[in-house]
């Protein structure tokens, strides 16, 4: 049985969220997700609220092929596909996973469909079609659920226009996990860096340690980005589901340590400066101190859940639902009793 606060993280994390307009480039949006032109291109697709996309992707144009990194759910991937083959006629020639959470592999499929490899850290090939089923119920539950949502929209009034817009957007999301099929990536790596070539651009990954122990960033070294996946939120509460926060802040001191000007895409939330991914550092720094001060005062979990409320200054991040499991989290790794899921 999936835990309820499991369930309450992927709600959450597979919708989009409400932030600013990026200040960068746009194109013609979508219902799934904004293209957002971060340098000469270089590109993120931010997810956009309801839509399919639900975590944010992008992609590097070289001068002989393309690289994407993330693949959404399907058919967000397919879509993406259909974006980049609007600005070039490249072909693609390689995909990243930047870890294994369905948001963010969702569209794998569709990029092995066409024979593309996609790269992972290795723990994602012990993941993808095991961890992801408690994200990706089975099919007979989600026809149930369809048909629950079908029925509830066909008894809504007209005129209640919201509910019946967001049961409409519940169904298009159903019917898009029921095309999901959990699809591994073709080529892994443990440690170190990897150098990818798109003719004479290049894209480094890397992989660190913080919110899954299987996570890949790319570096963009002529155009000075970092695609960060969830090593990475932008005015956004993360998921802690499988992190490690006492890894999980170095790594992003060193990133911002080796990146100081750097544009980053993160996981979820708006392309971010390196203050934005300060701010996010701070705040699981923050997070973890407050926990750690909780446990020495002699407080539960349940007190330390009731009691250490959000700070006032990240009451503006997205994804509120997760301030108090954030606690739980935390508090399990200092106490040594977290059981990564």
């Amino acid at each position: 049985m999936i835990q309820p606060r499991i369930l309450l993280a992927l709600l959450v994390s597979t919708l989009a969220f409400l932030c600013a307009t990026p200040t960068f480039a746009q194109s013609k949006p979508n219902d799934d997700f904004q293209l957002v032109k971060v340098a000469d291109g270089v590109y993120a697709a931010i997810a956009k609220p309801g839509g399919l996309a639900s975590g944010n992707a992008g992609f590097v144009i070289g001068n002989d092929s393309v690289l994407v990194f993330d693949t959404f759910f399907t058919p967000a991937a397919i879509e993406l596909i259909g974006e980049i083959q609007s600005l070039t006629k490249l072909p693609i020639k390689f995909a990243v996973n930047s870890h294994y959470h369905l948001d963010h592999t969702g569209g794998n499929q569709a990029l092995v469909a066409r024979g593309i490899p996609i790269i992972a850290h290795d723990n994602v090939m012990k993941w993808q079609t095991t961890k992801n089923k408690r994200f990706l119920p089975a099919p007979e539950e989600l026809q149930k659920r369809k048909a629950d949502a079908a029925t509830q929209l066909s008894e809504t009034p007209e005129d209640q226009k919201e509910k019946r817009a967001q049961l409409e957007r519940q169904i298009r999301r159903l019917d898009a996990m029921m095309q999901i099929k959990l699809t591994n990536p073709t080529k892994t790596f443990s440690s170190g860096t990897m150098k990818l070539k798109l003719g004479k651009r290049e894209v480094i990954l890397a992989t660190l340690p913080g919110h899954t122990g299987g996570d890949v960033l790319a570096y963009v070294p002529d155009a000075n980005v970092v695609f960060m996946g969830d090593l990475g939120w932008s005015k956004t509460l993360p998921n802690l589901v499988d992190a490690t926060v006492n890894d999980w802040i170095p790594t992003l001191d060193t990133i911002l340590k080796d990146h100081p000007t750097s544009k980053f895409i993160p996981g979820h939330g708006n392309v971010a400066e390196a203050s934005d991914i300060r701010d996010f550092r701070n705040y699981l720094d923050d997070l973890r101190a407050r926990v750690k001060q909780g446990i020495v005062s002699g407080l539960t979990i349940d007190q330390a859940k009731q009691q250490l409320t959000l700070p006032e200054k990240y009451k503006g991040f997205a994804f509120q639902n997760f301030a108090t499991p954030n606690v739980e989290d935390v508090y399990k790794e200092l106490k040594g009793t977290k059981q990564v899921q």
